[in-house]
């Protein structure tokens, strides 16, 4: 516990001296121009598919900028559930003084989810719903309850941090959408750190038993399925010009390439960290 108060203590001191509120942060263009990559051509859902070859580059472009509006919509509908259910959970959470970042993570989340908006509605007008399959509220355990929050929360982040570090690093895209994504970034790297350390933290008493395991697994897969599968939007794909958009989901979901991007790189750092905290996942859960 000592070393995780620390390591809490640190990354609330980076938070206090790199304070930076999102509100006078950035300049807003007018426009974004339509013919710019909004998104990284590597972030695309239709990326290292198999019918990726299938799409024109302007094709692309369409997509991307319809992509990007989709994973900020994600991120402005997911930080919103995200404070709510660490708001719920805060006081009661056996963190000793470590719990005192999460102000700090929800003074961020909140900046996020204004940014986020605020950029969706400036430029293309909209926000896309969250049509994400909401999880019936069981009665759990209080341990099994915060882990759950946190395992949940550090998934959610883990795979938008995947998007984040694509668009933030490629050259080809919009210099806005790259300082949005930069920014969001740097938070969230320390969010996922603190993530870390903390189901590490609540693993032991969450994982006491055999059946506490099953339902946390059964729990969590049920949520990594929700988050991948709310990436491929039907409506973002229409929008973008594309016919059959659920057929086209379909064929997404099952392809050995996009399976491998989950596994290998949205979901392997969290996988890792479970397994480590004594829990395994299935290898693919879609």
């Amino acid at each position: 516990m000592e070393k995780f108060i620390a390591r809490a203590k640190t990354l609330s001191k980076v938070s206090i001296d790199q304070h930076n509120t999102a509100f006078r942060r950035f300049q807003w263009p007018e426009s974004i121009p339509e013919d710019d990559w909004w998104f990284s051509p590597d972030a695309l859902t239709i990326a290292h598919s198999e019918v990726e070859s299938n799409f024109t580059e302007d094709q692309k472009k369409h997509l991307a900028k319809w992509e990007c509006i989709n994973i900020f919509s994600l991120n402005n509908t997911g930080e919103l559930e995200l404070i709510q259910e660490v708001s719920r959970i805060m006081h009661e959470v056996e963190l000793g003084e470590a719990r005192e970042y999460l102000h700090h993570l929800i003074d961020e989340e909140n900046q996020h989810m204004w940014y986020f908006n605020k950029f969706c509605n400036n430029y293309v007008g909209k926000v896309y719903p969250n049509k994400k399959f909401q999880l019936k509220k069981q009665e759990y355990s209080k341990d099994v309850d915060h882990f759950l929050v946190f395992a949940r929360v550090l998934i959610f982040e883990e795979i938008g941090h995947y998007f984040n570090i694509l668009n933030a690093k490629d050259a080809r895209v919009n210099p806005f959408v790259r300082e949005i994504n930069e920014a969001h970034y740097q938070d969230e790297a320390r969010h996922i750190t603190y993530g870390h350390r903390t189901l590490e933290q609540l693993a032991e008493k969450a994982l006491a038993n055999e059946s506490a395991k099953e339902l946390i697994r059964e729990e969590l897969e049920k949520s990594i399925a929700i988050n991948i599968g709310a990436l491929y939007n039907p409506t973002a794909y229409r929008d973008s010009g594309i016919k059959q958009g659920m057929l086209l989901r379909e064929k997404l979901l099952s392809d050995p390439g996009r399976i491998n991007i989950h596994e290998q790189k949205m979901l392997r750092g969290v996988k890792r960290l479970l397994k480590r905290c004594g829990l395994n996942l299935m290898e693919e859960v879609l």
